[in-house]
């Protein structure tokens, strides 16, 4: 285990919730390591900090009620035209502060025909498909299903769940944005589907690591750090084991050359995105 590869396990070593491997691989990592020593000591002042600021005190100021009444009078008086959901979470820390990874979702009502997707790999107008769309620096997560689904976003880092969409005659049209300085990685699934997608969002910085070994996941990762593109996996096997050399050519010449004779197949779409299968 690499120190790159142990820091993304601090948040989850701190909270408890390490499986036993990975748990006691990361703790001889930190005996043998005043490097990385040093890292998580620092990651753990850091919780401690923000988790004393939940007992401060803050004073609210007495012009605010007037703000917020008039906010609230601008905003009913612009037209409606959809149900807005927001939500935001905190996925890990890292040794320079906490990284924070917000996602947006809007549920538009739709009429009893149904809802249609737009976008995706899937093509245009295809429903009960998981489509993944680029917008920007955004990834959109665009789900139309004809009978009532639950997609779950999770952490594969932690397992823990992010975020959970009880969809009912409703299209999902989710942004998921990425405020880190390195890539962030999301599990995507619709509950009864087999297999879900792997999502790995670019950092605000781009990394000139050109070379590496680890699981495809590590892969995508890698990939989306360097050539700063969205990476989506939709394949079972997610942790078989690769390794990489990133030479002179683009995002899709670097993940078909590590890839193959691997058993998976690997797309670039016009707007940037990786898809590996």
């Amino acid at each position: 285990m690499n120190q790159d590869k142990a820091r993304e396990f601090f948040s989850a070593y701190y909270e408890d919730a390490l499986e036993g491997g990975l748990k006691q691989s990361l703790e001889t990592q930190l005996k043998t390591d005043a490097t990385l020593q040093a890292d998580y000591v620092a990651f753990v002042e850091t919780m401690r900090d923000l988790d004393a600021l939940k007992h401060e005190e803050i004073e609210i100021p007495i012009y605010l009620s007037d703000r917020i009444a008039s906010r609230l009078e601008q905003v009913q008086t612009k037209p409606k035209f959809g149900l807005p959901l927001w939500t935001t979470w905190m996925r890990g820390a890292a040794f320079a502060g906490l990284a924070v990874v917000a996602i947006t979702a809007a549920l538009p009502m739709f009429n009893s025909g149904g809802a249609t997707a737009n976008g995706g790999f899937g093509g245009p107008g295809t429903a009960d498909q998981l489509l993944f769309k680029v917008d920007g620096s955004n990834v959109v997560l665009d789900y139309a299903p004809t009978s009532p689904k639950t997609v779950i976003v999770t952490s594969p880092v932690t397992g823990k769940e992010l975020r959970r969409f009880d969809l009912n005659g409703q299209r999902l049209e989710s942004p998921i944005e990425n405020s880190n300085q390195k890539p962030a990685v999301f599990k995507v699934e619709v509950v009864g589907d087999k297999t879900p997608s792997i999502v790995v969002v670019p950092g605000k910085a781009t990394t000139n690591t050109k070379a590496g070994d680890g699981t495809v996941q590590d892969l995508a990762v890698s990939i989306a750090g360097r050539y700063h593109v969205p990476v989506v996996i939709e394949a079972a096997d997610v942790q078989h084991h690769v390794t990489w050399t990133f030479g002179s050519g683009d995002a899709n010449t670097a993940a078909s050359q590590a890839l193959e004779n691997e058993g998976f197949s690997v797309d670039q779409r016009s707007d940037g995105l990786i898809k590996i299968r």
